[in-house]
């Protein structure tokens, strides 16, 4: 009975001790995994805030370089026909299309299908304008049609796109 005493006497003392330190790493161990985890977000984030708000900016950039007007005084000359200021036009948007396109991964999902389909509009309207036109128009009359086309729509998909975009970077930023 002695020997069953002095052993409980060491285990009961030795299980609390062993019990608190388990309690006791297992939180600070906790505690630091969630640590990590925090720094570890925080580092992402402050990798990530800078290339998402360069995102952004581009895609703004190819929205006001792919508007209309903005096409037609970069493209113009005076000795093209309307069909090669068409198809100026469709490539230059296509070329500012395809070199944005990586901005899609930090962009939503809706700003970069309004961004698409405000390209697919803007080439539907140039083809359109230019199946309407002769085949000895000049490039300024394709210019007037796209013109009157763009001033005769209220609000064109590409103001829609930028207006969405600009309102998710504030929101974000």
């Amino acid at each position: 009975m002695v020997v069953l005493r002095d052993v409980l006497l060491i285990l009961i003392p030795a299980l609390l001790v062993g019990a608190t330190i388990y309690f006791l790493l297992k939180t600070y161990l906790k505690g630091e995994a969630e640590r990590r985890t925090n720094e570890y977000k925080t580092e992402r984030l402050r990798l990530i805030t800078p290339l998402r708000l360069q995102a952004y900016e581009r895609i703004v950039l190819l929205l006001e370089r792919i508007t209309p007007s903005q096409l037609i005084m970069r493209n113009i000359n005076r000795d093209m026909t309307a069909l090669e200021l068409q198809n100026a036009l469709v490539s230059n948007i296509r070329q500012e299309f395809d070199h944005n396109l990586s901005q899609q991964l930090y962009i939503s999902s809706n700003a970069w299908e309004l961004v698409k389909n405000a390209r697919e509009a803007l080439i539907s309207g140039i083809n359109s304008a230019g199946s309407e036109l002769k085949e000895d128009a000049s490039a300024t009359d394709l210019a007037q049609l796209i013109f009157e086309g763009e001033l005769g729509s209220e609000r064109s998909l590409i103001n829609k796109a930028l207006e969405y975009v600009k309102k998710e970077a504030r929101e974000n930023f």
